[in-house]
């Protein structure tokens, strides 16, 4: 804020913290309707609509508001959860096991670019929806440390700081909390905390 006058400045800041005062408002009554897509690179997709009583309970994730960056994230990782859940009773992604395991029936398995899509659709609806306060949705994050080790991940920023995360499912199990962690550690590949 070089150059501003000092009011502005105050006044700025002001208004972030009543924005960030605000509790979480999203509508209880809300249908969302989302793609998801499985069976690698995307081949498959289908729609999914959550009902009311579904979407409150990713709406409970946000409950209480954050009170910090942090937090939120944390809010993030249990409500990714509890989509892929409820995503995995209706589509075949309940069999999705982590990384590119190969199953008998692999009808419903996901690799890092399904993963990747379906987490940064979901980052997009929770944003849509006035869920995320101190975070906005990205576009997805790649990595190619060797050329034969390639990797996609969902995205966030932190609105205050413009630090970037990323959200990963896809080591994971379906339903299973993703880990978050800070972009430029998750490109030199470092240990998640």
């Amino acid at each position: 804020m070089i150059g501003l006058p000092f009011a502005t400045v105050i006044w700025s800041a002001a208004l972030y913290a009543v924005l960030l005062a605000v509790p979480v408002q999203a509508s209880e009554q809300v249908s969302p309707v989302y793609r998801v897509c499985f069976n690698y690179d995307c081949n498959r997709s289908q729609a999914v609509r959550l009902s009311p009583q579904e979407w409150q309970v990713v709406v409970n994730q946000f409950r209480p508001a954050a009170g910090s960056a942090g937090e939120e994230r944390g809010m993030i990782r249990r409500a990714i959860a509890v989509l892929e859940h409820i995503t995995g009773t209706k589509t075949p992604t309940h069999r999705d096991r982590g990384g590119n395991a190969i199953p008998d029936n692999n009808h419903g398995q996901m690799d890092c670019i399904d993963e990747s899509t379906n987490t940064s659709n979901y980052l997009s609806l929770l944003e849509a929806h006035g869920l995320l306060r101190w975070h906005s949705a990205a576009e997805r994050a790649y990595r190619a440390p060797y050329w034969v080790d390639v990797h996609w991940a969902g995205q966030i920023v932190e609105v205050q700081t413009q630090d970037r995360y990323v959200v990963d499912s896809w080591f994971l199990d379906n339903g299973e909390m993703p880990y978050v962690q800070a972009l430029n550690d998750w490109l030199r590949k470092e240990p998640v905390e």
